[in-house]
């Protein structure tokens, strides 16, 4: 390492602006060039850098020829955990290559915050969006959100109103609780912090625009709206969705990805439509067995997609998500930690939380998260008091209430035990990359220069170059082939040099191959054996002329 370049300390204070992350990430490639590379997958549609890590140990080939993992995070705008969790296993992969030879094999790409634009406007206001909303065209009677108060923040707007569906919780004067038939004035009616476009004065007001939800933007099992919300023009119609799935499908070496989310604590598996009985047994069988070991490192229970829901609900089914587009469309087991809300920071658990029948007990667990906060000496501010502004438009409100930004995940210091515990999932499932090799190259004389040459191609790797049964039969998990590159002066005398293995299994299943030449004139090498093994990645080997 240089002098001076240490590997940078990854805070767990506060939550990263674009700014702040783009230092880190620099820092960290400055601190390790022989082990990290900063690149972009592309700009937002704000025209913010897309930063994508690259980390390998360049010393032992380039990271396109080496299995590769992929990670992202932050595709939701409020669910910052992500950034923070998908940058913790970046910096420990680079701390701990010393005691670990992972990197020595495998290729770890990480995108911390593929959404750029709208993390941005979450960490610096309390704003609320799911992935991005449209205000290309702003539509009359419509509330966009904005600072009108000064404070600089995006909290809520609470209104007295005859009709108001809401009252302030007896029990806690902070909160708001649902008006029921038994309820004392005053009602409340709520908006976010914002200035109404072109308002006609009526009670008809539509809060933003359209909204998009990037996560059910991939292509498999994609359905437009309304039948999906969220679902956009088409898959991959939001640029920066559509620039990780360039790069996802320009790298055939990606056998596994995750993906990070804020949400009640959970692995995450597939499917994320119809049931298990539409996966391959044995697919089924590994990613459990994967998601356990993360389960293991975290605490967190193992959900399928289609079952993360209450207790009382249906099972959902969620069109052009991450999960079925990445074994669906990849052939890939893919994983989503739901890194947790503020709720799980209290001591509520996940089973807890779709145990929930009602908006009564939905507000019991609220009472019982600001109870919890309110005995924290080191705390985050999650609640702004309610404040009375005079609104331009709408005359006296109050303004304040909950942080959306806090409330979307556990506590900074939470999250770092948290990302600890993914992070040794991802070696654990990184562990099992397939890895393609040339074994026993031999060169024998059998005649006036002519020669026999022999090799083994073979998969020792835990996982087959296909890695999932799903797999098997999609194009974009390449079959391994092996060209064969004579030197010049050298003649093939076997009627096929290049040759097209098909898939390896993992670990035993390895290919013996030979080739006779002729060599016409004086010649150190006879050829050189180059092996595309996809998944399992790419090697080479030149072959000698025996003394």
């Amino acid at each position: 390492m240089p002098r001076g370049k240490r590997t940078p300390t990854l805070p767990f204070q506060h939550f990263f602006t674009y700014d702040e992350l783009t230092r880190f990430v620099e820092a960290l490639a400055g601190s390790r060039p022989n082990l990290v590379s900063l690149t972009s997958i592309g700009d937002s549609r704000e025209g913010r850098a897309i930063h994508m890590l690259t980390i390998t140990d360049a010393s032992t080939g380039a990271a396109e020829d080496k299995p590769a993992y992929l990670i992202q995070g932050n595709i939701h705008a409020t669910e910052l955990s992500g950034t923070h969790a998908a940058l913790y296993t970046a910096r420990q992969l680079v701390a701990d290559h010393a005691r670990s030879a992972i990197l020595k094999r495998v290729a770890f790409y990480i995108v911390p915050r593929i959404n750029p634009d709208g993390a941005e406007f979450a960490v610096t206001t309390s704003g609320t969006i799911r992935s991005r909303t449209d205000r290309s065209e702003r539509v009359p009677n419509t509330l966009y959100q904005e600072d009108v108060n000064g404070d600089g923040l995006i909290l809520t707007m609470r209104m007295e109103h005859p009709n108001g569906p809401f009252v302030a919780d007896p029990k806690d004067k902070r909160l708001l609780i649902r008006r029921t038939k038994d309820s004392k004035p005053p009602y409340y009616r709520t908006l976010p912090e914002g200035m109404i476009h072109e308002w006609d004065g009526t009670d008809r007001i539509s809060v933003e625009g359209r909204r998009f939800d990037w996560n059910r933007n991939w292509s498999y099992d994609w359905r437009p709206e309304p039948e999906q919300a969220g679902a956009g023009d088409f898959p991959f119609s939001e640029i920066e969705l559509r620039a990780l799935a360039d790069f996802i499908f320009s790298r055939p070496n990606i056998f596994g990805v995750l993906g990070y989310h804020n949400g009640p604590n959970a692995v995450l598996r597939p499917p994320s439509t119809g049931s298990e009985d539409d996966l391959d047994a044995g697919d089924v069988k590994v990613m459990q067995e994967l998601a356990e070991i993360g389960a293991k490192h975290t605490g967190f229970p193992v959900i399928p997609v289609v079952k993360y829901h209450r207790d009382n609900a249906r099972d959902i089914n969620l069109r052009g998500h991450f999960h079925n587009f990445g074994y669906q469309h990849l052939g890939l087991f893919v994983f989503e930690f739901e890194l947790g809300m503020l709720l799980n920071s209290a001591g509520i658990t996940t089973k807890d939380i779709f145990a929930v029948k009602d908006e009564q007990e939905q507000e019991a667990l609220t009472r019982r998260m600001m109870k919890w906060w309110d005995k924290q000496k080191k705390r985050d501010r999650i609640f702004a008091r309610w404040t009375y502004f005079d609104h331009p438009q709408l005359g006296p409100v109050q303004i304040g209430g909950l942080l959306r930004k806090y409330l979307a995940g556990p506590t900074l210091s939470d999250l770092r035990k948290i990302a600890r515990g993914t992070y040794r999932f991802t070696l654990a499932h990184a562990e099992r990359h397939p890895r393609v090799v040339i074994e026993d190259i031999g060169v024998d004389r059998v005649g006036e220069e002519v020669y026999r040459i022999r090799a083994r191609v073979a998969n020792r790797g835990q996982f087959p170059t296909h890695v999932s049964g799903k797999g098997r039969g999609l194009k974009r998990l390449k079959t391994v082939r092996v060209q064969f590159r004579r030197a010049g002066g050298v003649k093939l005398l076997s009627q096929t040099g290049h040759h097209s293995l098909g898939h390896l299994a993992g670990i035993t299943d390895g290919r013996d191959l030979e080739w006779f030449v002729s060599v016409e004139e004086p010649r150190d090498s006879l050829c050189e054996l180059r092996v595309l093994g996809g998944t399992g990645g790419n090697v080479r080997a030149s072959v000698p002329k025996p003394d």
